[in-house]
């Protein structure tokens, strides 16, 4: 199932998880500059004009039925990937039934290789890869272990990534946000307070703040910027 509102002059992007949280907020946000086609295993319920929506899971369908849309556009190629769909797994690791642990790993790191690979011969030369992965990887909280697992896995795949695709001088760079009110983080919502003080900006995180460095990583002026990790989290990890 789709819905198709594209502009067809606009370089094509292709968004996961562009239906909710901070994927829909670059959703809005991109549609402005790119011809957003964006996938996730639900429709939204208020569809945002100028996106096609796909349905589809990242570890699954969701490669074939992005192929499917962009050649119903007319498409051949894409400028841009962004892969912003997960899942969070929180709990004690040794109390975690292996179906939540499996469940974070297949969604998370095994979502982003299939989709990956099953979208990324489209990036045009010289085109942009912009992974999401989680400042939890470097804060390593208790409770997170499966969680920081999964997201680790992507900034290793990201770095080695880039090295292969660079002859084709497309980039590949990862966002990892800090905890941020999302569906995603529902259940950790006790912690936010705790969170707010360990940073150098004391605020809450919103999804528009994560606009920004993605836009970053797509801009022109990010071309010789590849294999990199930008923890987007107010200043609570600081290196």
């Amino acid at each position: 199932m789709s819905t198709e509102n594209g502009n067809a002059e606009a370089p094509a992007l292709v968004l996961s998880g562009g239906s909710s949280g901070i994927g829909e907020a670059l959703a809005a946000d991109l549609r402005n500059d790119w011809d957003v086609t964006s996938v996730s295993r639900s429709l939204p319920s208020k569809p945002l004009e100028g996106v096609t929506y796909v349905s589809g899971d990242v570890a699954g369908d969701a490669p074939q039925a992005v192929r499917e849309s962009l050649a119903s556009q007319g498409r051949t190629s894409i400028h841009s990937l962004i892969h912003c769909a997960g899942v969070g797994v929180f709990g004690p690791f040794m109390d975690m039934p292996k179906d939540e642990w499996e469940r974070a790993l297949m969604l998370n790191l095994h979502g982003t290789l299939n989709f990956v690979q099953g979208v990324a011969d489209l990036v045009e030369d010289g085109g942009r890869i912009v992974l999401f992965s989680s400042g939890t990887v470097f804060k390593a909280p208790a409770g997170a272990a499966a969680y920081a697992a999964s997201k680790a896995g992507i900034i290793g795949f990201s770095r080695s990534l880039a090295a292969e695709l660079g002859a084709q001088n497309i980039t590949v760079n990862v966002v990892a946000p800090g905890l941020v009110m999302t569906p995603l983080a529902a259940k950790l919502a006790g912690g936010e307070e705790a969170n707010i003080s360990t940073r150098a900006i004391k605020r809450a995180a919103v999804v528009e703040d994560f606009v920004g460095p993605t836009r970053f990583f797509l801009s022109p002026g990010a071309s010789f910027v590849t294999g990199q990790t930008l923890v987007v989290d107010g200043g609570s990890i600081r290196r």
